[in-house]
C-alpha cells in the first residue's frame, strides 16, 4: 500500500514521506463534491492507507506483518497456515512462570519487579531472535519467536496488573 519493500528494516524518514504524499492524495476531504460511492471509496482507501501506515510504524507489527506475507497469520488458529504451536516444555514453562508470579506477589513490590525485568528481557529475545529469523528469510522460526513474545507480553501485562492492584 506504501510501495515500501517488505523488509523490517524501514527508513522512517522514507515511510513518513510516501505516507503524507499518499494521505493527501487520498485523504477524503479532497472528495466532499464527489457521489456518495466515490466518498465512501475514498474513507476506506484512508482508512486502509493508516491501517498501513500504523503497522509499519510498529516494529512488533511490522514483524508480524512479514511473518503474514510469508504466510503464517499469528491471529489465526488454522492448523497449516495460522499460529505455530509453542511446544508443550514451553507452555509449562508459562504454567510455572504463573505459579512463581502468584508467589512473587505474596513476596512484594521487589520480586514482582525482579520477575517482570527478567520476562521482559525475555520477550525482548524472543523479539530479536524473530527479527534474525526475518533477515535470514525463515518465516516459521520467526513465528515461533514472536508467539512466544505474545506468551510473555501477556505474562508482563498480568505482573502490571498485579502492581497496579498492590
Amino acid at each position: 500500500m506504501l510501495g515500501l519493500p517488505p523488509t523490517h528494516r524501514i527508513d522512517r524518514q522514507l515511510l513518513e514521506r510516501v505516507y503524507l504524499e499518499r494521505s493527501a492524495s487520498v485523504h477524503p476531504d479532497r472528495f466532499t463534491g464527489a457521489a456518495a460511492a466515490e466518498q465512501r471509496q475514498a474513507m476506506e482507501r484512508a482508512s486502509a492507507l493508516n491501517q498501513a501506515y500504523r503497522t509499519l510504524r510498529d516494529p512488533v507489527l511490522r514483524a508480524e506483518y512479514l511473518v503474514k506475507l510469508g504466510g503464517i497469520d499469528l491471529d489465526s488458529s488454522d492448523p497449516h497456515e495460522g499460529a505455530p504451536n509453542p511446544g508443550q516444555a514451553f507452555l509449562l514453562d508459562m504454567i510455572a512462570r504463573r505459579e512463581q508470579l502468584d508467589e512473587a506477589r505474596q513476596a512484594g513490590t521487589a520480586a514482582l519487579e525482579h520477575m517482570r525485568d527478567q520476562v521482559e528481557q525475555e520477550a525482548h529475545r524472543a523479539f530479536e531472535r524473530a527479527l534474525e529469523a526475518l533477515e535470514a528469510c525463515e518465516t516459521q522460526r520467526a513465528a515461533h519467536q514472536l508467539v512466544a513474545r505474545r506468551y510473555l507480553q501477556r505474562l508482563l501485562e498480568e505482573i502490571d496488573d498485579t502492581q497496579v492492584e498492590s
